[in-house]
């Protein structure tokens, strides 16, 4: 996310946070847990917040049915229609804080796995930077939807004013809820291609991991196999030495007959 629109969203969000990205999508959530924990984490997290977005979509979509034909809301109306519509930017920070995140366990995997194809880690970031970037042009998007100018915002309250402002109005409110649907929607469709590039990405380098595995112990077979023949420990020799008693004792019969 560009450090403008962070500050938009940092602007925007203020209080109605409802869950903070770094508490449950940033770095305190891989702390002390291997690589593929932190996937099944990071896989978890994804779906949780697939769900909420289908579910701020639902009510932002009720609240447009609701008010499209209103000309004026009471103030308590409009506190419940702006409760989604923020959710929703707190939903959408913590998307870009899930592909942040995704890309740091690729990149910690390539760090202890030297082997493992830089570009295939490299593609998969591209593709998360890809989806980052989507979230951005939809929340751009809504913002130019509901008529604001980020640059105009001195601090949060103005922000927030500038919205509830743009809710009061029927044509810029309906443009508004119809944009939050939108960057909903857009929200869903890339938490959902996130989720299914981590479950590929995990997959792609749990394959990696047994064909590693599989060759390696090829190896230390073949060279336990090595180390039997040159020390003697191998069956060949295993053969001769069970047969020498049968040998000697031939040996020993025929020298008998001798005498």
């Amino acid at each position: 996310m560009s450090t403008r629109v962070r500050r938009i969203v940092a602007v925007l969000l203020g209080t109605m946070l409802v869950v903070p990205a770094c508490a449950d999508a940033g770095g305190g959530m891989t702390g002390g847990a291997t690589l593929p924990e932190q996937i099944v984490q990071e896989a978890t997290l994804i779906q949780s917040k697939i769900s909420g977005a289908e579910r701020l979509v639902e009510q932002i979509q009720q609240y447009e049915n609701m008010v499209q034909n209103m000309v004026t809301l009471p103030q308590t109306l409009m506190n419940q229609v702006l409760q989604p519509v923020d959710q929703l930017y707190g939903l959408v920070s913590q998307a870009q804080a899930l592909t942040t995140n995704a890309i740091n366990i690729s990149q910690q995997f390539q760090n202890l796995n030297a082997g493992f194809n830089p570009q295939i880690t490299a593609e998969y970031s591209s593709q998360y930077e890809s989806i980052s970037q989507g979230l951005n042009n939809a929340l751009n998007t809504l913002i130019q939807t509901a008529g604001l100018n980020p640059n105009d915002f001195a601090n949060q309250a103005q922000a927030q004013q500038a919205i509830a402002n743009a809710m009061a109005n029927p044509n810029s409110r309906n443009a508004l809820l119809q944009g939050a649907v939108a960057v909903g929607q857009q929200t869903t469709a890339s938490l959902t291609q996130l989720y299914n590039l981590t479950r590929a990405e995990a997959q792609t380098e749990a394959d990696w991991r047994k064909a590693q595995l599989a060759q390696t112990t090829q190896q230390e077979e073949m060279n336990q196999t090595g180390n039997q023949m040159l020390f003697g420990s191998n069956p060949l020799n295993e053969r001769i030495t069970t047969r020498g008693g049968t040998l000697d004792s031939t040996k020993n019969s025929l020298l008998s007959n001798v005498d």
